[in-house]
């Protein structure tokens, strides 16, 4: 096995040549404590030269280094499901670029540990870019931080169907008691408006690693502000929902976090960022807690998939 590991970068391990999918899985189960101390010092590690080329044989390497599935609640971008827990990253348009998130920050179980898989790589562009959200707390400047220390976060959604997902599709259901009682668990309020839903849930903005104990910005704080939407975008939700935009983000207290506050979480994103260009057969396993994650605008054909794993309470990270 040959070894990338240069600083500030993504490590890239590539595995032997023609293995079976089978022997392939058995070279993971061996490599397992060794692959893990990687992703424990350095957050991710990439596998090169892995013989996959369907979903199901993804979901056979996944088995070997996920130790229990995670659900993915409360849905938030369209995604295809292949079944066994697996999805594709994502299905928005190529055209768009994704920000940086931690997935399911707003929820109260979230995964520990999220594994990447490309069955084609992009003719161009398609990177999935990686940014350690312990350097991001480092470049806030004090204040912010310690607000939202104190105060936590406010996020609220309201699921208009047109405008992103239906609660049908966010929460897999078409039963409202279903979603109610969801919601009783997660600590989230509901409201209708005919077959419109609004949620309101409050969280903390900053973790503690359970493992490592790390503090790490850990939110959707940006990534769902109407600030970070591009202005035609904007221009056109707020004309076409006013104030009831499909998602906003709130201080603790209420108050609405502002524009100056959004560009400085999108700008200090944006100096930790870092990625590696697909290779068909690349897997890489990224902690969700410590680094998030998002994608280029890409060219030409790309089939990425996702699979959620080490679920992680909410209650276990709390500062």
């Amino acid at each position: 096995m040959t070894t990338d590991l240069a600083p500030h970068r993504i490590p890239v391990r590539t595995v032997p040549p023609g293995l079976s999918v089978e022997a392939a899985a058995d070279w993971l189960s061996d490599h397992l404590d060794e692959l893990h101390a990687t992703r424990t010092e350095r957050g991710s590690v990439m596998l090169r030269g892995l013989p996959f080329t369907t979903a199901d044989e993804f979901a056979v390497l996944r088995d070997r280094v996920i130790g229990r599935p995670a659900d993915y609640v409360e849905k938030a971008t369209p995604r295809s499901a292949y079944g066994r827990g697996v999805f594709t990253a994502t299905d928005v348009p190529a055209r768009r670029r994704i920000r940086l998130h931690n997935e399911n920050s707003y929820a109260l179980s979230y995964p520990g540990l999220l594994v990447f898989a490309c069955l084609k790589a992009p003719s161009a562009g398609g990177e999935t870019f990686l940014g350690d959200m312990r350097a991001v707390l480092e470049l806030l400047p004090e204040d912010m931080v310690a607000r939202f220390r104190e105060q936590g976060w406010k996020l609220v959604r309201n699921y208009w169907g047109h405008f992103g997902l239906t609660w049908q599709e966010a929460f897999g259901t078409e039963d409202r008691a279903e979603v109610e009682r969801y919601a009783a668990e997660q600590r989230l309020t509901t409201q209708w408006h005919g077959d419109r839903l609004t949620t309101t849930q409050y969280r903390s903005a900053l973790i503690r690693h359970p493992q490592t104990q790390d503090v790490s910005w850990f939110n959707h704080v940006a990534f769902w502000s109407e600030w970070s939407l591009e202005e035609q975008v904007r221009e056109f939700l707020t004309g076409e929902c006013g104030e009831d935009l499909p998602f906003r983000t709130f201080y603790g207290d209420g108050e609405p976090v502002g524009r100056r506050e959004i560009e400085e979480l999108n700008s200090a994103y944006e100096r930790v960022r870092m990625a590696e260009r697909w290779q068909t057969g690349d897997l890489m396993l990224v902690d969700n807690i410590r680094l998030a994650h998002g994608r280029e605008p890409f060219a030409g054909e790309r089939e990425v998939l996702v699979a959620m794993g080490d679920p992680v309470a909410r209650q276990d990270c709390e500062l």
